[in-house]
């Protein structure tokens, strides 16, 4: 049933060149509301209405004007502008995403439409709030507490630790490509299975259940794979989605390697934004206690149970540095796909996701992860009960829980430490240079290998940026079709 969330541009590319990806199972859907918000203090809320429910943003502009003041909506609405194609924002961060990332020193489409943009007289924001710590940006760009406590949660959910420097982008970036947010009809998996269709009427060929144990290397250059029962299999060029430490440890091997690289890929941090994954199914949908201040609530997307108090963001941060889970529950957020996507549930029934960032997997025990597992699941249905009317044990058939110690050990990406992200967007190893200077544009020190999947690129994410990216890379090697010739990307 995950993602929680996905967004149409997630799959531009897909769109563009193969347009029969809906036929064979890429359909999206959304819920009415895009994003929200509740307050605990007062069980007041604030919905961001999906952008084919309100096209002009309107609607929006006059919730958030009723949630936050006019000079708070007036600077939201600035924002969501500056996301419109016409805009400017969006088509730099596309430049962004689904191109290779420029050589050293030279500014990236986004930065140089952002050097552009705080030349103007009206910008929103400047240098020095691009500088700042997140959580610090917030607070000067928002009046509103609420509106500074959804802005941080949003930037913390997308694997940005907020507390360090270089993130107040994330401000901006958290109002302007938010909205958009999607769920995949069927499941995150009939994106994977359209795919596959796609390479099998186009003479592809999967093998699975063959564990492939390195990367075979002659003279250099990457001839095939050897399988964990020592087959070789040769191909011209090999290309991996593996993490940078498996990519450099285990498939290539340390001997290939230059030390300065291997030492960055060794202590590339990956331990802050590990995550909890549980899905619950239920009998009766969430009907929320906000819902009285405006009923739209109950149909949101991806749902923030939040408050005013913003320090508590931070502090929860501080926690999962020092490797605790903090004692207070600070769920990122509720997703509840089935209103959305019927087929996610049997007829009359329902299912809902909850996430949380936690501690790292390796923090804690196998016995005490099984013991957070029944706590947390305790304490999200009081927080439930807080803010709804009609939820109970009795309205819950059954729940699956992955922490970060499971997705660690399913996962072998999101190893030693959970995450979601493989690894942190942290400066120093963020775009342009993420992972490692040496890997950043998808091409390694041994010729004919690739690398690409969500350590790679300008956002995290099961998007298509990555894979689109690293073609490109092979493409200019081995001077495949340019598909992209005569697009901004």
């Amino acid at each position: 049933t995950h993602a929680s969330t996905v967004r149409r541009w997630y799959f531009l590319p897909l769109y563009r060149d193969f347009p029969e990806i809906e036929e064979k199972g890429l359909k999206l859907l959304h819920n009415k509301v895009a994003l929200g918000l509740i307050l605990k203090e007062d069980q007041i809320c604030l919905p961001l209405y999906h952008p084919e429910e309100d096209p002009t943003g309107e609607k929006t502009f006059q919730e958030v004007r009723r949630f936050a003041g006019e000079r708070d909506a007036e600077k939201w609405l600035k924002a969501y502008e500056l996301a419109r194609p016409e805009g400017g924002y969006q088509l730099a961060a596309l430049e962004d995403l689904f191109n290779l990332p420029p050589p050293p020193g030279q500014p990236t489409p986004l930065e140089r439409w952002l050097n552009d943009y705080m030349r103007r007289p009206d910008a929103l924001i400047d240098r020095r709030l691009l500088n700042l710590a997140a959580d610090q940006a917030v607070r000067e760009f928002w009046e509103s507490e609420g509106l500074q406590y959804f802005t941080l949660r949003v930037a913390k959910a997308v694997g940005f630790p907020t507390e360090v420097g270089d993130s107040g982008l994330e401000v901006l970036r958290s109002i302007a490509m938010s909205l958009d947010r999607c769920l995949i009809k069927g499941g995150t998996h009939t994106a994977a299975h359209a795919c596959q269709r796609v390479l099998l009427e186009n003479g592809g060929k999967f093998f699975t259940k063959n564990r492939v144990k390195k990367v075979l290397i002659e003279n250099g250059a990457a001839q095939g794979i050897v399988l964990d029962d020592g087959t070789e299999v040769r191909s011209k060029i090999v290309v991996t989605t593996v993490d940078p430490y498996q990519l450099c440890f285990e498939l290539i091997g340390p001997q290939h390697l230059e030390n300065r690289l291997l030492r960055k890929v060794a202590y590339l941090e990956r331990s802050l934004t590990c995550i909890t994954w549980y899905t619950w199914a239920i009998h009766e949908p969430a009907d929320y206690k906000a819902s009285d201040y405006n009923p739209d609530i109950n149909n949101c997307q991806w749902l923030i149970l939040g408050s005013r108090n913003m320090e508590s963001l931070i502090q929860e941060s501080h926690w999962r540095r020092v490797g605790k889970n903090p004692p207070d529950l600070h769920i990122v957020n509720f997703h509840h796909h089935s209103l959305a996507d019927p087929t996610q549930a049997p007829a009359g029934k329902h299912v809902v996701g909850s996430e949380i960032h936690a501690a790292p997997a390796y923090c804690l025990s196998e016995r005490e992860w099984m013991e957070y597992k029944k706590q947390h699941a305790e304490g999200t249905m009081e927080e439930w009960q807080y803010y709804m009317r009609n939820m109970n044990w009795d309205n819950v058939v059954g729940y699956d829980a992955i922490t970060p110690y499971d997705a660690a050990r399913r996962q072998r990406n999101m190893g030693p430490a959970g995450n979601w992200s493989i690894i942190d967007r942290v400066p120093g190893q963020n775009f342009p240079y993420i992972p490692v200077p040496e890997l950043a544009a998808h091409r390694t020190p041994i010729k004919n290998l690739y690398a690409t999947g969500s350590a790679w690129g300008r956002y995290n994410a099961g998007h298509t940026g990555q894979g689109y990216t690293c073609y490109k890379a092979i493409a200019e090697d081995l001077k495949l079709k340019k598909t992209w010739e005569g697009n901004p990307w």
